[in-house]
């Protein structure tokens, strides 16, 4: 599609008017308003809003028409103000296929292994000290109530 045949589209659908809001151009452009949004803060769309409208966002019909038609626009490109890009190094392990079906777990470290064993044996041995105190306390309370029957029932026979 050229230049002429877009604006003549554009015209058709929107008669005299030649700005545009995000929402109408959408459909032509395939990119809806809040994507356009998002474009325009990262500086990538390629329409620029036309200023001196306020909070309002407009687009001129002609620049539309150019974004949509065939012909080569010119694209300004900023000085970069830093170092190059860096380029990905890929290491031994990322040249080798990785089977991405299983799924990826890493071992829990050893260090928490046996920190979580050494609370457990802690937790167990405590456990442990408090039953057998109690089991010594609830025999000596056995013992002490069979002994008192036992005397008990010598003194009934006497």
């Amino acid at each position: 599609m050229s230049y002429a045949d877009a604006l003549a589209d554009l015209k058709a659908t929107f008669g005299n008017k030649k700005l545009l809001t995000p929402a109408e151009v959408a459909p032509f452009i395939g990119k809806s308003a809040s994507a356009q949004a998002k474009l325009r803060e990262r500086d990538k769309f390629p329409i620029k809003p036309k200023p001196g409208m306020g909070k309002r966002v407009v687009m001129s019909i002609y620049d539309v028409a150019h974004y949509i038609g065939d012909e080569v626009e010119q694209i300004e490109v900023k000085p970069s103000t830093g170092k190059p890009p860096k380029q990905p190094r890929t290491s031994k392990k990322a040249t080798t296929a990785i089977d991405k079906t299983k799924p990826i777990r890493r071992p829990p470290s050893l260090g928490a292994t046996l920190r979580g064993f050494r609370r457990r044996i802690d937790a167990l041995s405590l456990q442990l000290e408090f039953e057998q105190a109690l089991f010594t306390e609830l025999e000596a309370l056995a013992l002490d109530r069979a002994a008192k029957q036992g005397s008990t029932v010598k003194a009934k026979r006497a």
